[in-house]
């Protein structure tokens, strides 16, 4: 599979999204690694160092928007981020991307289009 060995932390609050996303994403080959809050999403990524982090916009603890730029400086090969957001306004698309994220989809989607779209980001 083309995510064979990629670390992937997913940061989103809602229990089905993550299950949906570790399914199918260990599927691809990917080691799936799962966050409910933006505290313990950071904490995630800076033990792990991921290729990918899926975030969620609206988290309990903090905004999405908000840690973008912290995960992006976590370390010198910065994981890739992709947006995983009910928000659809684009002016919340351009801020996203604007800080750092590399990718925005919209809930709901397709897995299919999903995984063709985070392998675009971090298949070598």
């Amino acid at each position: 599979m083309q995510l064979r060995e990629k670390q992937v932390v997913v940061i989103d609050d809602t229990a089905p999204i993550r299950t949906f996303l570790r399914i199918s994403l260990s599927a691809c080959g990917a080691i799936m690694h799962e966050a409910d809050s933006a505290t313990k999403g950071l904490m995630l990524c800076k033990d792990i160092r991921p290729d990918l982090v899926i975030l969620d916009l609206g988290l309990p603890d903090k905004d999405g928007l908000e840690i973008i730029e912290e995960i992006k400086s976590l370390a010198k090969n910065a994981p890739k981020v992709i947006i995983l957001s009910v928000r659809k306004e684009q002016s919340t698309k351009e801020k996203a991307l604007s800080l750092g994220a590399d990718d925005y989809v919209t809930k709901p989607f397709m897995m299919e289009d999903f995984i063709e779209i985070i392998e675009q980001h971090i298949v070598k």
